[in-house]
């Protein structure tokens, strides 16, 4: 694995206009470096983490979808007011110094005091809701039996033997060091034959080659597997597709005989090819089970009118001047929540990660770790399709 570090657009219509740049691959202490795990943290942290900026551009790929965020923020702004409110019933302390004065308007230090308490006995709760829906592992819907009728490979006839052929020796012949070139269109039973004497002759080139390394490897093992599906096509096909019984059972027999060829060259080069490094596994992540989304949803949902139902009930009792007072302190809530509370979280988990926890690897990224998630799922829902 290389990372290069690009940090410009490559788009004519974007940044300096040019689509064609050389970046050299970055060394081992500059991507473990303070600066470069700040950056990536930062930048991911504010489209991701930051609850009110996410609205705007949130990452595609999050299981906290953009409803699930604007519904949180209600819940914050609906929280923020009843805890507000709340704070407005204790007694008001006339010696509090005056801040900050415009016409009649004034903040005292008690309304900065009320502003910060709340925005303090918010957070926590609005951080366990957004952590619930964070951390969901996506539904998997079994199909039904109608489904399945409709995901089965189509029937087998001399069309897709040829197609089949056709895209194996295709996809061999794009490397150069197969020394194959690329094959036109199979259109008949007489374009067969020619196909698989041109399967021998790179199976026996990859016999020559003495030193063996993870390409040999890589590709004898996709032609085995092409092959082997080729095989069980023609089993499978009846003998009236051909011009006669003999060249059908001459078919079998030569992809017979070139299935145990590339079995064992595939054998022989992986024997002599060091086996790949592994690193160790890490830790699965912690995942919470689809249905807690209800659990999520019932919080957020019974926060908020609990939150309503109190704002409601205190704000009738307060006259004109308490309730100009409780809109300021409830402005200067949001605000330090925006701007202090999230920014500092997201600035703190930077540099968390930046001092403890370097290097970052790519699979901690969680739109990454979310695609894993989904590739093993439709892997296990179509396990039983495929043959080989």
């Amino acid at each position: 694995m290389w990372h290069f570090f690009c940090e410009c657009w490559l788009s004519a219509d974007r940044g300096d206009g040019m689509t064609k740049k050389t970046f050299n691959a970055a060394k081992n202490n500059e991507i473990a470096s303070f600066r470069n795990i700040f950056q990536t943290r930062t930048s991911t942290g504010f489209r991701d983490e930051h609850i009110w900026v996410s609205i705007v551009d949130p990452p595609s790929r999050s299981p906290f979808n953009r409803a699930q965020r604007v519904s949180c923020c209600m819940s914050l702004l609906l929280c923020t007011m009843a805890i507000n409110i709340a704070f407005w019933n204790i007694p008001v302390d006339e010696d509090s110094p005056v801040l900050f004065s415009l016409g009649s308007l004034q903040i005292t230090w008690q309304e900065i005091i009320v502003g910060v308490e709340s925005g303090l006995l918010m957070f926590p709760i609005n951080i366990l809701i957004i952590t619930i829906f964070r951390s969901i592992r996506p539904r998997v819907i079994s199909k039904s039996k109608k489904d399945s009728e409709d995901l089965r490979p189509p029937a087998v006839n001399m069309p897709t033997i040829l197609k089949d052929t056709e895209e194996v020796i295709s996809m061999v012949s794009k490397s150069p060091r197969n020394k194959m070139s690329e094959i036109h269109r199979l259109e008949s039973t007489a374009d067969l034959f020619p196909a698989l004497d041109r399967v021998n002759e790179l199976i026996l080139h990859m016999q020559g080659e003495s030193e063996s390394d993870r390409h040999w490897v890589y590709c004898s093992k996709f032609l085995l597997a092409g092959l082997c599906h080729l095989l069980m096509g023609l089993e499978k096909l009846d003998a009236k597709h051909f011009p006669s019984p003999q060249e059908y059972q001459w078919a079998l027999n030569v992809t017979n005989v070139l299935v145990r060829k590339a079995e064992m060259v595939f054998s022989c080069h992986l024997a002599y090819c060091p086996p790949p490094v592994r690193k160790k596994k890490k830790s699965a992540s912690c995942w919470l089970p689809w249905w807690c989304v209800f659990l999520g949803w019932f919080l957020l949902l019974s926060i908020s009118g609990v939150s309503t139902f109190f704002t409601l009930l205190y704000g009738f009792q307060y006259g004109k001047e308490k309730s100009i007072k409780w809109v300021m302190s409830l402005g200067l809530s949001l605000f330090q929540s925006i701007f202090i509370l999230q920014p500092l979280k997201v600035i703190g988990v930077a540099v968390f990660f930046a001092l403890l926890l370097k290097p970052v690897a790519v699979e901690e990224n969680e739109e990454i770790e979310q695609l894993l998630l989904e590739q093993q799922d439709r892997c296990r829902q179509y396990s039983g399709r495929h043959t080989l």
